[in-house]
């Protein structure tokens, strides 16, 4: 099983975790039991919203994450780190980044390539992803990523 650690709001959280639980564990994580974690090796650490507090201990956590996706609207670049980091957000410097927003639907432009899980590189692409009830543009793309990382079999 693939282990995830997200520090997000909750709600956001709970949205994603029920939507990928068929393929990936997710673990909720933040500042009140981060110190708790700093042994644990995540496959991915999603960060999307600002670290206010236990700076080194988070850092600590990152270094050994093989993809770190990074909201880099509310984050600074995080250094030091051995895996992949993935930006996502909506400014035109990201990695990953929301090319177009409509009710039903946001288009997710990937702009840097990367490796995923399996080996195989992801390019650059544009791709529509339906929107889903009570997630947050943010909340969409790193739908998107996680399904580029760990494969086509998740459905949007």
């Amino acid at each position: 099983m693939i282990f995830v650690a997200m520090l997000a709001n909750r709600k956001e959280y709970e949205i994603l975790k029920e939507q990928m639980s068929n393929k990936i564990s997710m673990i909720f994580i933040d500042d009140t039991h981060i110190e708790n974690l700093q042994n644990i090796k995540f496959d991915t650490l999603i960060i999307n919203k600002p670290i206010k507090t236990h700076q080194k201990e988070f850092e600590k956590i990152c270094k050994n994450a093989r993809y770190l996706l990074v909201n880099s609207d509310q984050n600074k670049s995080i250094e030091n780190v051995k895996g992949t980091i993935i930006t996502y957000g909506l400014n035109h410097k990201c990695t990953v980044t929301a090319s177009s927003i409509k009710e039903d639907s946001i288009m997710v432009a990937l702009q840097r390539e990367f490796i995923n899980k399996q080996g195989k590189l992801e390019e650059i692409e544009e791709e529509r992803v339906e929107t889903i009830d009570n997630l947050d543009v943010y909340g969409h793309i790193i739908w998107f990523i996680l399904n580029k990382i760990y494969g086509k079999s998740m459905k949007y």
